[in-house]
């Protein structure tokens, strides 16, 4: 038997390689995982009025959390655009809505504040609770139709500000730890008249 298995590595080492490697590969992409999914994107039309509600799951690594815990805020900018597909050629933006919200710590209280969409300020003692009152967003209201088409492509995509970082940390290009942002997620909805 043992013969077996050492001709079977000496004949299939390349494979053997490749194997071990992508594996590795995959672990440590699946330990520097740092992004926001988006689950249950749901576009609401309410006479013109347009609103959205999503469930997002933060997956900080430890470098964000500890950058968090030394006073860095975490500003997220929300981008949701409402266009119409023009065929060969732009689309038309019918709907651009842009908004934020900031996790921070405040070392003198020992408490996380969270600024969610509507501006509105709460605090928790433990970072899992902050981001679980920032998991749901319901009913943000992202504008009016002026116009009404038939079907119109909605997208959303979420990523944090670098721009309210401190400055060593915005001007170093090739560190990437910071790039925390969701896919952008699209969707297309039917409008009613």
């Amino acid at each position: 038997m043992m013969a077996y298995i050492m001709k079977f590595l000496k004949k299939n080492n390349f494979v053997i390689i490749f194997l071990l490697s992508s594996i590795s590969y995959s672990m440590n992409s699946l330990a520097a995982v740092k992004t926001i999914l988006i689950n249950d994107f749901i576009i609401e039309q309410e006479k013109r009025g347009v609103y959205v509600s999503f469930n997002q799951e933060f997956y900080l690594t430890s470098n964000i959390i500890d950058g968090l815990k030394n006073a860095i805020p975490l500003v997220f900018d929300i981008n949701f655009t409402l266009s119409n597909e023009v065929p060969y050629w732009f689309d038309d933006k019918v709907l651009v809505k842009k908004s934020q919200y900031k996790i921070k710590y405040r070392n003198l209280i020992e408490k996380y504040e969270i600024s969610d969409i509507n501006g509105e300020k709460s605090f928790y003692v433990d970072l899992k609770d902050a981001l679980e009152s920032l998991q749901n967003i319901e009913n943000w209201y992202v504008g009016s139709l002026n116009k009404m088409n038939n079907r119109l492509e909605a997208n959303l995509k979420i990523k944090l500000s670098k721009k309210y970082l401190p400055k060593p940390m915005q001007i170093n290009i090739k560190d990437d730890s910071w790039d925390f942002q969701s896919e952008e997620i699209t969707k297309y909805i039917e409008v009613s008249n």
